[in-house]
């Protein structure tokens, strides 16, 4: 990967870490406020950085102390368009606590736009391949 794209895979860790940490502070410095999206959990199109906010300060109040979780970007690609990128890579969680270790994998998109020299996430699409299995 070039130096750009590398740019923006340190951008999707950063922003996959803030989800998974309950982070709403990187969340929203990484995440465009007008941000569209498509996940399994909702029946269409989100188009709001505010629905995502509140949903992660919903997990945070849900969410047992002593979970972990570890995050794998397999097979990342990053395209470059001008100041356009598009990731693609399928993301495996291994979730750990009391119940043994379970694990979940997505396959993602994510859509970057370049502003202000940083890298800010506009558009993402998540599709379940498996839920959290032992």
């Amino acid at each position: 990967m070039n130096r750009r794209q590398q740019e923006v895979m340190q951008t999707l860790e950063r922003l996959l870490h803030a989800i998974y940490c309950q982070d709403t502070d990187t969340y929203r410095e990484l995440v465009a406020d007008d941000v569209s999206s498509f996940e399994a959990e909702t029946p269409a199109r989100i188009d709001s950085l505010e629905f995502h906010l509140h949903y992660m300060r919903q997990q945070k109040t849900v969410r047992p102390p002593n979970v972990q979780y570890r995050l794998d970007i397999v097979n990342p690609r990053v395209q470059l368009y001008g100041n356009v990128a598009i990731a693609t890579y399928t993301l495996v969680v291994t979730r750990s606590d009391e119940g043994g270790i379970r694990f979940q994998t997505t396959n993602e998109t994510r859509v970057f736009v370049r502003e202000d020299n940083r890298w800010m996430m506009v558009h993402f699409h998540k599709t379940p391949v498996s839920q959290f299995s032992p």
